[in-house]
C-alpha cells in the first residue's frame, strides 16, 4: 500500500510514545496497593490516583491495539517479502528447513504457552 512518506514514521513515532506511556502506566499499576487501600490512603504516582493510571492504560492500550493494526496494514507487503525470504533460499531457491522449522517451533511454543496458561487460570 502507497502511503505518504512521513505517515510511516509518524506511525512508528507514535507507537513509541503509546508503548512508553502503557508501560509507565503498567509500571504505576503494579506500584498501587490492592483493593480499596489505594482510596482509602490517597495513594499517587506522578500526581494520578489508581483510578487515573487505571483509565489511561485502558485508553492507552486500545490506542496500542489500532495502531498496531494499522501499522501491521501499512506494512503487510514487506513483511511477507520478509517472511518469504527468510523461508526460503534465495541462492539456491529451495526451502530453508532450519529457518521454517524455528518458525514453526516458535509459533507451536506460543500458541501452546497461551493455551496452557488458559487452561491453568481456569
Amino acid at each position: 500500500m502507497r502511503v505518504p512518506r512521513w505517515f510511516k514514521p509518524t506511525l512508528d513515532l507514535l507507537l513509541l510514545f503509546d508503548f512508553i506511556f502503557e508501560a509507565l502506566s503498567g509500571i504505576a499499576l503494579y506500584l498501587a496497593p490492592n483493593g480499596r487501600i489505594a482510596r482509602e490512603e490517597f495513594w499517587t504516582f506522578l500526581g494520578l490516583g489508581k483510578e487515573a493510571w487505571e483509565g489511561l492504560h485502558i485508553y492507552f492500550g486500545f490506542a496500542m491495539i489500532a495502531l498496531v493494526a494499522v501499522h501491521l496494514f501499512v506494512n503487510f507487503n514487506p513483511m511477507l517479502c520478509m517472511l518469504r525470504n527468510i523461508v526460503t533460499n534465495r541462492k539456491e531457491r529451495k526451502v530453508n528447513w532450519r529457518s521454517t522449522a524455528a518458525l514453526i517451533a516458535l509459533s507451536v511454543l506460543f500458541v501452546g504457552g497461551g493455551i496452557i496458561y488458559a487452561v491453568m487460570r481456569g
